[in-house]
């Protein structure tokens, strides 16, 4: 089980990326959308997702927004956003991932006749 949750760990900072990408969200939204996209693979718990938040922000890699959830609440959302330098890294990470599945496919699923 260790050696999953590392290699998932490695994964998430991409997938992260990713649907940063493709529009804003705040954490536990983000939490479900890629609890959701993955099929349950990628359920990441508070405690690894808002360090990683932290991290790529820290890194530049996304900025943080605060947004009224709603009138009736009254308090504000961190929604996170990729900046340019996180779409780049984004674009590298996709690269490298395709080119790391396809090898393990290939290993994987033995030669084909």
């Amino acid at each position: 089980m260790e050696n999953k949750t590392q290699f998932l760990k490695g994964c998430a900072r991409t997938l992260v990326l990713q649907l940063l990408a493709e529009r804003p969200m705040y954490g536990y939204e983000l939490a479900g959308a890629l609890d959701r996209r993955s099929e349950g693979v990628f359920a990441l718990g508070q405690g690894t997702l808002y360090p990683l938040l932290y991290s790529l922000e820290t890194k530049g890699l996304i900025r943080v927004t605060r947004e009224e959830s709603s009138p009736d609440q009254g308090r504000k959302r961190r929604y996170y956003a990729p900046t340019a330098r996180g779409r780049a890294e984004l674009e590298a990470n996709v690269v490298t991932w395709r080119e790391i599945a396809r090898g393990m496919r290939l290993v994987l699923e033995g030669p084909h006749a």
